[in-house]
């Protein structure tokens, strides 16, 4: 810990007559950003983008060259989740909803796809207007390529054919008209086919089956010889994360762990002859993220997890270039979001440790960067808390990397004894990076140190690390939190008495265990979204999806099984140790939340309220699991800056 503490010092040395930073307004950090979802057209000469103005959100274009933006399509009380151009004229516009399904238990969230006419500006939901239609389906909005002929997007469906004798409906592809929404009937599937990957002339580059009562997951394609499976595996869940297509067309491209790569996360090959090679495009203590890939899903170029994100792209120049501009702007982010077909221009947004997020353009041909639009331009760079990559030693001895924000405007001679709100993330798959958090930017803005542990059973740092979480909740998840928060009292960076915890979803989950598990630790405990009670999660998850669906086997997993003699899930339940807490604790959720259940935070209250514990419960109505809405959102961080401030008092 020390070496961490010299490179600290070294790094804010001279910053210790630094002039006080200004505090823009909570709402410019709780409002929803002014810029989301910018994707370019496929010539590159302009981006289309959510673009949020006096409160309500409307799709709007940005011409390159002249800066000019235009209007397009309202979509206020619209939960837009992507946008991107499926050809130069059509824009589509994935969206979601909340919804009850007939004959289903619960609420689901219902995505559906639109289309936008750039040239007539008109907007069509598609499929829709389709006939044979499943109607209880929740994933209506899913598009798996473009076919050759303009204006067409291939969207797979449950459909009730008339053919179909048995009356149980089958997950058909379909020809749909972006102008109409009208979609055919292109190719047939079954009942446990869960994904399609197509060409644009329409050949089945591959078919993915999931059978969830036999467990039997399959993979066909057009390509082979003969009409079985090119592959064929029981398994408690579908074994494979299909990422898509090699460019040569030869092979499916997987991610899985690699033990030649110390069991980081790497691409396989899945040739269309049923064998598998791999791992290829490896790299040393870095798992393969994500990956680039066309309207076809053909794969272009990998997104490397870390601190901040790296790249690898099949075209040599390419590759080259985009390295070049990771190096640019070195101790931050640079996140690829978008590009032409051609990639000669390359839509990124950047974060430096004193900067916003920023949409610039690089133009390949030119090497010149094309500011676009900043993200939050109400929050001034001085107003920015450094943000740094550090590590610290968990009691067991591993390492455990974390994301340290400090509070702005405050120099090497202030950088002790602070206060400090202490931020687990949600997932528990995933992992905070150097990049703009508002929620941590503002606490950092009013003083605050902010740590954002990434506990074992964290994404990003390979299978071994994601793995030793699992079954660790409330237990050494939980201690490497702990374990966060006593390395920066012992460096003098923290006062003790000045700590509180703040998380959602499962962050929620690990800030009531702080508080139920380590109660002298925490002067308040801020959930979002949590789970309090893992037997009743896994039982709701049972119960809406099915005893024997895959996801309930994942959360098992995750969480512990109920039945397990090695795992006492009712004891690392926070609402079964309600009478443990000494802090007192605000709880806030969206009544609209269909991942973790709006009960979880119902129960967690009442068992505080029963044991004489103070509590706070804010209901968001209309809100969801990412709290989506502008207003709830800044509702959600009023309540915790006044709440924490209560507590543990003012920031420097």
């Amino acid at each position: 810990m020390r070496a961490f503490i010299l490179g600290l010092m070294i790094f804010v040395l001279g910053q210790s007559a630094l002039a006080e930073a200004p505090h823009p307004a909570l709402e410019a950090y709780g409002e929803l950003p002014r810029v989301r979802h910018m994707t370019m057209s496929p010539d590159g000469k302009m981006v289309a983008f959510v673009y949020r103005q006096n409160g309500s959100d409307v799709i709007a274009t940005l011409d390159i060259a002249t800066k000019a933006i235009t209007p397009r399509l309202s979509v206020d009380n619209i939960a837009t989740r992507n946008i991107w151009f499926a050809d130069a004229k059509h824009l589509i516009l994935s969206v979601s909803d909340t919804k009850d399904l007939a004959g289903y238990k619960g609420s689901f969230e219902y995505s559906e796809s639109f289309s936008l006419n750039l040239e007539t500006n008109k907007s069509q939901q598609l499929l829709r207007a389709t006939r044979d239609i499943y109607p209880a389906q929740s994933g209506l909005g899913k598009i798996v390529g473009v076919d050759s002929e303009a204006g067409q997007a291939l969207m797979p469906a449950f459909m009730l054919r008339q053919s179909n004798r048995s009356g149980i409906p089958e997950f058909d592809l379909l020809k749909v008209d972006l102008d109409s929404g009208f979609g055919k009937g292109f190719k047939s599937g079954t009942p446990y086919t869960i994904d399609w990957f197509v060409d644009t002339k329409g050949t089945v580059l591959a078919r993915e089956e999931y059978n969830n009562s036999t467990n039997m997951y399959r993979i066909y394609s057009d390509l082979s010889e003969g009409r079985g499976p090119i592959y064929e595996e029981q398994a408690a869940r579908p074994p494979f994360n299909i990422m898509g297509v090699k460019p040569d067309r030869s092979a499916l491209l997987f991610v899985s762990d690699a033990d030649e790569n110390e069991g980081f996360d790497a691409l396989f090959e899945l040739g269309m002859d049923g064998k598998i090679t791999g791992p290829v495009l490896a790299r040393e203590g870095a798992d393969m993220e994500s990956v680039f890939r066309d309207k076809n899903r053909i794969v272009e170029g990998i997104r490397y997890a870390g601190s901040s994100p790296s790249y690898f792209f099949y075209d040599e120049a390419l590759n080259k270039d985009v390295q070049a501009l990771v190096d640019r702007f070195e101790g931050g982010s640079v996140e690829i979001e978008s590009h032409s077909r051609d990639w000669n221009r390359i839509l990124v947004s950047v974060f430096n440790s004193y900067g916003v997020n920023k949409y610039v353009v690089l133009d390949r041909k030119s090497g010149d960067l094309i500011g676009l639009m900043d993200n939050r331009d109400d929050i001034p760079v001085e107003a920015v808390g450094q943000v740094l990559a550090i590590s610290y030693p968990a009691r067991d001895g591993l390492n455990i990397p974390a994301i340290l924000t400090l509070p702005a405007g405050v120099g090497s001679a202030d950088l002790a004894n602070l206060p400090m709100v202490v931020m687990p993330h949600g997932g528990p798959s995933s992992y905070d990076g150097v990049t703009f958090d508002w929620m941590a930017q503002y606490f950092a803005n009013r003083g605050y140190l902010v740590l954002q542990p990434n506990f074992r059973g964290s994404d990003g740092y390979g299978r071994s690390f994601l793995h030793a979480g699992y079954g660790q909740w409330g237990a050494k998840m939980q201690d490497d939190v702990s374990d966060g928060v006593a390395a920066m009292i012992a460096e003098g960076l923290v006062d003790p008495a000045r700590v509180c915890i703040v998380g959602a979803s499962y962050g929620g989950y690990s800030a009531l265990a702080g508080g139920a598990f380590t109660p002298d630790l925490y002067r308040c405990v801020v959930a979002v979204a949590p789970v309090s009670d893992l037997r009743k999660m896994i039982s709701d998850v049972s119960s809406d999806l099915g005893s024997r669906h895959w996801v309930v086997d994942y959360w098992k997993d995750l969480m512990g099984d109920p039945k397990s003699p090695t795992v006492d899930i009712d004891a690392i339940s926070p609402a079964n140790s309600a009478a443990a807490f000494k802090a007192p604790v605000l709880l806030i959720h969206g009544k609209n939340d269909t991942v973790v259940p709006f009960s979880q935070s119902e129960v967690m209250q009442r068992a505080l309220e029963k044991a004489g514990k103070p509590v706070q419960f804010i209901r968001l109505d209309g809100e969801d699991h990412w709290l989506s809405e502008g207003d709830t959102r800044i509702q959600t961080l009023r309540a915790m800056a006044d709440f924490v401030e209560a507590n543990i008092g003012e920031g420097q």
